[in-house]
């Protein structure tokens, strides 16, 4: 099929809705948005969308994720974890690689994952040993809840000389097409255990515009990556609601505080801009229907911490409000008075500006405009930090690779630079090295609370993670990590 130039994309998306797909039986195109796919090893290089979905189908871990994001067996065939939570045993299927070269590969994929915002959590990781050369032992200093769930990340796939262990292979070149076929059927199982089919899988990666149009002109079963700086172009295609899916993922969406400058320094000016966004009126802009807007650092629902911590901001009004937040006029009002107050003591004549650094597609757009309209009524003015220009607040879109409050938390460590707090950076080290639950679980509360209570972050919402599915792809499904696996689009 021709991609049509990025010129004449948008009139392009307006007029090819309707189109039907392919019939069922013959090869699965799956668009994935992004740069071109590759295929890298992820011990040296940390791949990115379409190479992730590649190595997710070629390349297998100690375990892997179905189609509804649940752990699964990939080179293990079963596992145990100590009472204490120190030990992970896993026996390997004796038909793969045995279990010193798998362990080789572990720990250059432990050592790369801790350059990143997992190193805290892969600290408690001691070593890594072959017991026998089908059992493999991880054993750690403090208990490590979710290990399990990282390793089923196309991160932690397992290359043994350049070479994954299926269930897919690839056929010919990885490229701007690629192509993908089962080792064998019985390789591929499906949710209800049968043997997959042997339809090939064409995958690319593409940017989100040229994705849309694929599958509107019935050219793609399914586009997965999509973002909410394109959430409108299914919209503007035409495409049906009932294609479009939205992940239910948790994670940081919002604004990071980027360089220290005097404004943004000032607790009660993060504070009032927190306090006077309309969150829900950027959603409708967005055009995200399953928008969930959110005040706080972390999500509700998390295994070791359910229950975020209010904002000092939500706080301090409930309290002035006997137990109830004012009406957003009521907090832009206060929200002014601050910002007033501020530019007087700095005796400042022009209204106080932030830089933001974000995309520039156009759902970034927009939310740059809604951020702009909605502070300037508190006196503070919005401007796009241009590339090479230094930025005063960084947009963080992250999806959370498991339920766990220390990956929110470990965001904003002082490591990171401020505002941060040394006191929740203590609690937050020590409840990563607890061996009592109980103890874990207050340590967090307490790190959670100083965090809180200093507003590091500006959250807008949960992140947006959308697909495209055609009816005719029964093998895929939303899920909680925005990871959908090749090889269960094609069970039977």
């Amino acid at each position: 099929m021709r991609i049509l130039p990025i010129i004449v994309l948008m009139p392009a998306l307006l007029i090819v809705g309707g189109c039907g797909h392919r019939a069922p039986g013959g090869p699965v195109a799956v668009s994935v948005i992004g740069g071109e796919t590759r295929f890298v090893n992820p011990a040296r290089t940390e791949p990115q969308a379409a190479g992730a979905a590649l190595l997710g189908g070629v390349a297998q871990g100690l375990v892997r994720f179905d189609a509804q994001a649940q752990i699964v067996p990939g080179l293990s065939i079963r596992w145990a974890i100590s009472d204490d939570g120190l030990y992970y045993t896993f026996r390997l299927d004796s038909d793969g690689p045995d279990a010193e070269r798998v362990t080789r590969a572990l720990l250059q994929l432990v050592r790369k994952a801790r350059m990143g915002m997992l190193r805290d959590r892969l600290a408690a990781i001691d070593d890594i040993v072959a017991v026998t050369p089908e059992v493999i032992e991880f054993r750690l200093s403090s208990p490590s809840p979710g290990l399990i769930t990282l390793l089923a990340e196309p991160d932690f796939a397992i290359l043994i000389d350049g070479k994954g262990s299926g269930p897919l292979g690839i056929v010919g070149k990885v490229g701007k097409l690629t192509i993908l076929k089962p080792y064998h059927q019985a390789a591929v199982p499906g949710a209800n255990g049968k043997p997959a089919t042997d339809r090939p899988i064409l995958l690319r990666g593409e940017p989100a515009a040229h994705a849309v149009v694929r599958f509107a002109q019935g050219d793609a079963a399914l586009v997965t990556g999509g973002r909410f700086g394109d959430m409108l172009l299914p919209k503007l295609a035409g495409i049906a609601p009932t294609s479009i899916s939205l992940d239910p993922v948790t994670g940081l969406f919002g604004l990071r505080i980027a360089r220290p400058t005097p404004l943004l320094m000032s607790i009660e000016i993060r504070q009032a801009l927190s306090m006077s966004l309309d969150r829900e009126a950027i959603g409708e802009a967005l055009g995200v229907a399953g928008w969930r807007s959110s005040q706080s650092i972390l999500p509700p629902g998390l295994t070791d911490l359910p229950q975020p911590t209010r904002p000092l901001w939500a706080q301090a009004l409930a309290n002035v409000r006997r137990g109830n937040d004012p009406s957003l006029p009521g907090r832009i009002a206060i929200a002014r008075r601050i910002v007033q107050q501020w530019v007087g003591q700095h005796r400042l004549t022009d209204m106080p500006k932030v830089r933001i650094a974000m995309g520039n597609d156009p759902g970034s757009r927009i939310l740059l405009h809604q951020l702009s309209a909605q502070w300037s009524q508190i006196g503070i003015a919005v401007e796009r930090a241009v590339d090479g220009e230094a930025a005063d607040l960084r947009l963080i879109d992250e999806v959370a690779p498991l339920d766990q409050a220390d990956w929110f938390l470990t965001h904003f460590s002082c490591s990171l630079g401020p505002p941060c707090s040394e006191q929740a950076d203590a609690a937050l080290a020590a409840a990563m090295k607890a061996i009592n639950p109980d103890e874990r679980s207050r340590l967090l509360i307490e790190a959670e609370a100083r965090l809180a209570s200093i507003t590091p972050f500006i959250p807008l919402a949960q992140p947006v993670r959308w697909s495209l599915a055609a009816p005719t792809l029964p093998g895929f499904k939303p899920n909680a990590r925005a990871i959908h696996p090749l090889a269960d689009l094609i069970a039977d």
